[in-house]
């Protein structure tokens, strides 16, 4: 008898059941997905250290470093608003931006423009940042990219700053639940769950 009960309220709010179950999958999978990316996000943070370290021949790339150099004195830990725009920024802010590509995709190339010589000196000039200079043809474009990368690297030395916390993992499952294609497949799943 209390078997058929639970069976028939099972069947009565499967719904419910589904979406609680959906959504505590959701959260393990978004605190998994943090945890991964605290561990990448805290060697490449020490990086961004590094590179602008003095060395006998750093005057041939940390040109730019200037700019962070508030962020990397930086010794306190950061708050939880911090970290969470720290992984918002680190991982789901794309460089250059939508915006910044619409900004400059009108805009006339200038004569002469050079990206090598833009480049030449700075800490922007290593391989992995150059993807991200694809297809710039003026300083505007390239100072705006530098921005971005500047703003990455001060996210990056956050998250590195607080290390692996929880405070760090709940920060980054929280940006990874509020990446604007996960709030729209969850609205496509209550849509779905509403319908059936």
């Amino acid at each position: 008898m209390v078997v058929t009960n639970t069976l028939r309220e099972l069947r009565r709010n499967w719904r419910l059941l589904t979406a609680a179950v959906l959504a505590v999958g959701a959260v393990l999978l978004a605190i998994d997905i943090s945890d991964q990316q605290g561990r990448m996000d805290i060697p490449q943070g020490y990086a961004v250290r590094m590179v602008c370290e003095a060395d006998p021949e750093s005057h041939l790339w940390n040109g730019g470093c200037e700019r962070i150099a508030a962020d990397i004195a930086r010794t306190e830990k950061p708050s939880f608003i911090e970290l969470y725009q720290a992984f918002v920024t680190a991982h789901h802010t794309r460089i250059p931006s939508p915006e910044l590509e619409h900004q400059f995709r009108s805009a006339a190339c200038e004569q002469g423009f050079d990206l090598d010589t833009q480049l030449k000196g700075t800490r922007y000039v290593f391989v992995p940042l150059r993807p991200h200079f694809s297809g710039a043809c003026s300083v505007a474009q390239v100072e705006a990219i530098m921005a971005a990368l500047d703003d990455r690297d001060r996210a990056l030395l956050a998250i590195e700053r607080e290390g692996l916390s929880h405070a760090a993992l709940y920060a980054g499952a929280l940006a990874n639940l509020t990446e604007p294609l996960v709030i729209l497949g969850v609205a496509a799943v209550v849509a779905a769950l509403l319908i059936l």
